[in-house]
């Protein structure tokens, strides 16, 4: 693989969708990575309004692998959370290999039909 990260994260769709995918961390950088991660998980819960569902883990068998699910009121919330410090850090400190990422939309309840 190639010194520089590879990004595989097409753009975010204007309204309500999730995202899902996996970080393949550099091996020697998968403890920062999840400190960092523990940080995104507060700010999504505690400051960011338009996250709507926030989910990261790490694998337990290959600990340098990271698996996400994140459900967002729009591209703005997105763009919100990801212009945070925290993100920005994760991305300057070049700490993944790879990510890969897939916008989804997600299935709404049905609705229930009452019988007068």
């Amino acid at each position: 693989m190639s010194k520089s990260a590879e990004f595989r994260i097409p753009q975010a769709p204007e309204d309500e969708f999730c995202v899902f995918g996996t970080v393949y961390a550099k091996a020697e950088s998968a403890d920062r990575l999840e400190e960092l991660y523990e940080q995104t998980t507060r700010m999504a819960i505690e400051d960011e309004p338009g996250t709507i569902y926030y989910c990261i883990a790490r694998d337990p068998d290959e600990r340098h692998i990271f698996h996400f699910f994140e459900r967002y009121s729009g591209r703005a919330a997105f763009d919100l959370h990801n212009s945070s410090h925290v993100v920005k850090t994760i991305f300057a400190e070049k700490l993944f290999e790879k990510v890969d990422a897939k916008f989804v939309t997600a299935i709404q309840p049905a609705v229930r039909h009452t019988v007068t």
